[in-house]
């Protein structure tokens, strides 16, 4: 949804592009401060110390030949030069400990920790290649930073691995070396067939080729330049240093607020202001080489190994793979966490995008002497930040109050009510009815078992076999499921129901099954990022005596949407060829973070070790997945058919990132516009705000442009997200922000009688009364007003659903044939109810240690926590 409107991206341009536009510079050549002019300095490939010069060298001249040193005033030139080319630092063998200490803050499950030795000096790129060096030796610039007057001097980037691999080549020829490999079978980006003299320098750069060493048996005994393998891209990034950066411990992961140590040495997306910079501009290592983390993220040699702990001398990586290794971090889309030493990922060879460069090594000869002693491997140093072991609060910390508004509910109106949902639930079967319906793997296949609750389908019975067909897109299926789950996950804490328990299992095992199914192959670098859906295999499931058949094969077509892609994934590890739907949305975020305060307290109090063990799992997953989110920078990462991973761009506007996969691109119009979003994703990531602020949790120009644009942004994203900010808060035990936030959410249920969308929209009036009860579930206290709401409004859908005859498709009364899968919510043009799946909201809202006392009742809670007092007259 997020749909954009011709005025807001007007708004949007005029104010970001001023942010995107990098300033010109005074002239063209390579000066670091981008204000003095050094015209004496002819920075070409062959000058003396290849540094952006605000100081003349210390013999005035571009030299050829390198000085023995690049900094000392006065230098006489009589000391014997370093061996390396101009513009390259030379690093020396040595032992180090590559990967991250497990408590490091950010550190992802690929970086074990392991001593590596490499036996050779090399020399290394003091930055990444520019634009002009690679327009200079190649013949065209493939980058998408080129405005402004500093483009020359940035990162070249939007080059496949073997258009790095050519460059090497190409620099090789120019130093007069051998060239480290040969490149056969050229394809080019626009599928001419390239060569080995211009490699498709006039058609876009190089898709495919057939690469081999040059005579060499391995990299290292290359003569010429080459990528660096991934152990000396760590190596030399390091320079001796076991910390998360360079020069220090990690202390925040995303780019807000900024860590302190990394905005001194790298431009990343806390600082850069959504463009990559000149090269050199941030401090260096202790081997005087820049921007090793940040700016563009940069191509090695090795195909990507989740476990690369193998070779510990020399190591090269495996001999095949789908996935080149990519380190260092970039200036967009990369938080701190990304951004740090230790940090890996991959790309597929042919992938280009404009936050991927890449810097060159060369071995030196055997018979170069150690100039510099080699660092001295340390134990590696504990950088995360202590955090609490949170303690369920059990109740609200705070009294907290409203004005009370209408006539309280009698208690014979809470008795008749309180019958009349709880005989709801019994009469169609409710609990049970997802149960059969829900689905994904049943039990008794090669793969997984797992249950979601899936969006949009079509049925046919057949016998008493009932075919569920995947007829849409399923889009938003974790909506439905997150709102499910919650009322299986309280009935089960509340009551220790096996019905609702067993339900805890599998929709958790759902969860976990969406981020597996999103894997491309067994060496895919990134595990936890999440699709829309995934469409595994069919199979057949039979829960207490109904057979359902389920069928993906409708849906398992190309489908190229502006919010998703539907895509094979044909070497999926968990569940083999099977397609998947992209580009997740934020539209039904809120709804299933809302799943988390329940799997905290299902895997810490849970009485069956069996549900704590499913909480376990689902929360691994969950919190896996939203750490890529905070450490992006608040954006959600999908994936294309290759299984590269990428953030979706604007079709129409391709400076801008796609609304549905953002929590911060209204920020330029509206500050903290998604604040609520980011707050509850950092509580979830690492248990902690991380400098979030939300205030009272509202964004006056944000909500009303977002819910303006589109009623399902402030029906199902704002209002939830805000709901979420509460009960997060609470949850850590931040009283305070939670109470300001309860303020907040209060402002808004004031303003839901006094909305003008309660004529424009038939939902209305039954969104808000589910919203009411989901919101008393984070402590607001209902008006007797609200109460009254509530119940009007779930009456009447009672009254509808209870029409419908479908509730057991099984039953003899239900026709064979086409059949209906989901009740509707429509009465009429003019009203709609309660939605089906949020009838059980009752059971979240009884549950609830937040429930405020203050609030008006509207249900007997201790009858609607009893299922064996479901139904039954009260006294």
């Amino acid at each position: 949804m997020m749909k954009h409107r011709l005025f807001l991206i007007t708004l949007l341009l005029l104010v970001c592009l001023p942010l995107m536009v990098a300033c010109g510079d005074d002239d063209d050549d390579d000066d670091n401060d981008d204000a003095t002019p050094i015209d004496d300095d002819d920075d070409t490939i062959v000058d003396d110390d290849d540094n952006d010069d605000v100081t003349p060298d210390d013999d005035d001249n571009d030299d050829t030949t390198p000085d023995d040193d690049d900094t000392t005033p006065g230098d006489d030139d009589t000391s014997p030069p370093p061996p390396t080319t101009p513009g390259f630092s030379y690093i020396p063998s040595g032992t180090f400990t590559l990967g991250s200490p497990t408590d490091e803050l950010g550190r992802r499950d690929n970086e074990t920790q392991h001593e590596v030795t490499l036996t050779r000096h090399f020399e290394m790129r003091k930055t990444e290649v520019t634009q002009r060096e690679f327009e200079e030796l190649m013949g065209y610039n493939p980058s998408y930073y080129t405005y402004g007057g500093t483009a020359a001097q940035r990162p070249v980037e939007q080059v496949s691995w073997y258009d790095a691999l050519a460059y090497a080549n190409k620099l090789s020829e120019w130093g007069d070396y051998a060239p480290c490999y040969t490149l056969t079978d050229i394809e080019c980006a626009d599928e001419e067939s390239g060569d080995d003299q211009t490699y498709c320098a006039e058609h876009g750069g190089i898709a495919t080729a057939t690469v081999a060493l040059n005579g060499a048996d391995s990299v290292y005994e290359c003569e010429g330049f080459r990528l660096p393998t991934e152990a000396e891209w760590e190596y030399a990034a390091r320079a001796g240093t076991t910390t998360a950066f360079y020069n220090g411990p990690i202390t925040n992961t995303s780019c807000e607020p900024l860590d302190e140590n990394l905005r001194k040495i790298a431009w990343y997306c806390g600082n850069a202001y959504r463009h990559n910079h000149p090269t050199g501009e941030k401090a260096p290592n202790d081997w005087d080489l820049y921007d090793m983390l940040g700016n563009a993220k940069e191509w090695t040699w090795d195909f990507y190994a989740r476990d690369n702990t193998g070779e510990t001398t020399d190591p090269v990586g495996p001999a095949d793979g789908n996935f080149h290794v990519v380190r260092g971090g970039a200036a967009r889309f990369h938080g701190a966490a990304f951004t740090r030493s230790a940090f890996r990922s991959g790309h597929r060879p042919d992938h280009r995008v404009f936050t991927l460069g890449f810097r060159p090594v060369r071995t030196l000869p055997d018979d170069v002497p150690a100039l510099r002693p080699s660092p001295v491997a340390t134990p590696p140093v504990a950088t995360q930040i202590e955090r609490r072991e949170p303690s369920w609060p059990d109740e609200l910390p705070f009294e907290f109050t409203r004005p009370q508004v209408g006539d309280p509910l009698t208690p014979q109106e809470i008795t008749e009510f309180t019958q009349k949902i709880t005989s709801f639930w019994v009469d169609t079967q409710y609990f049970n009815r997802y149960r059969w319906l829900s689905h994904g793997m049943g039990p008794g296949y090669e793969w997984p078992e797992f249950k979601l609750f899936f969006q949009v389908n079509s049925g046919v019975k057949d016998g008493d076999v009932i075919e569920i067909r995947h007829t849409g897109n399923s889009d938003n299926l974790m909506i439905r499921t997150g709102k499910i789950f919650n009322a299986y996950a309280a009935l089960y804490l509340a009551s220790g129901d096996d019905l609702s328990a067993y339900m805890v299992d599998q929709y958790g095992k759902g969860l976990g099954a969406l981020v597996d199914g999103f894997v491309w192959s067994e060496d895919d670098p990134e595990l936890y990022i999440m699709p829309r859906t995934i469409f595994a295999q069919n199979n057949t499931q039979i829960e207490e005596g109904r057979e359902v058949y389920v069928n993906y094969d409708p849906n398992k077509e190309y489908d190229f949407d502006w919010n998703g892609w539907t895509i094979p994934f044909p070497t999926n590890p968990a569940y083999g060829d099977i397609w998947v739907r992209t580009m997740r949305s934020k539209d039904d975020v809120p709804h299933f973070y809302r799943m988390v305060p329940l799997l905290y307290r299902l895997r810490d109090e849970a009485p069956d070790q069996d549900v704590r063990d499913a909480a376990e799992y689902a929360l691994h997953y969950m919190e896996s997945w939203v750490r890529d989110i905070v450490d992006a920078g608040y954006f959600i990462r999908t994936k294309d058919m290759e299984g590269d991973t990428f953030i979706p761009m604007s079709a129409d506007f391709p400076f801008m990132v796609n609304d549905l996969a953002s929590f911060t691109i209204y920020d330029p119009v509206a500050p903290n516009a998604e604040c609520n979003a980011e707050l509850v994703s950092a509580f979830i990531a690492y248990q902690d705000p991380l400098a979030n602020d939300c205030g009272d949790g509202r964004s006056f120009l944000y909500d009303f442009i977002a819910s303006y644009q589109h009623y399902f942004n402030d029906r199902n994203i704002i209002r939830y997200f805000h709901i979420d900010a509460v009960m997060m808060a609470l949850m850590h035990e931040y009283d305070d922000m939670a109470y300001e936030l309860l303020e907040g959410l209060t402002d808004r249920s004031n303003y839901i009688f006094d909305n003008s969308r309660q004529e424009e929209h038939r939902g209305y009036d039954a969104d808000t009364a589910s919203y009411l009860l989901a919101a008393a579930s984070a402590g607001l206290p209902l008006t007797n007003r609200e109460a009254q709401h509530i119940v009007d409004e779930y009456s009447l859908a009672v009254d509808h659903y209870l029409d419908w005859p479908n509730w057991d498709l099984w039953a003899p009364s239900v026709p064979e044939g086409p059949v209906d899968l989901r009740p509707s919510d429509v009465m009429s043009e003019e009203k709609a109810v309660v939605r089906s799946t949020e009838m059980a909201y009752f059971i979240e809202y009884c549950y609830s240690p937040f429930r405020n006392e203050a609030g008006a009742d509207v249900v007997d809670c201790d009858v609607i926590l009893d299922p064996t007092q479901w139904g039954a007259p009260l006294e």
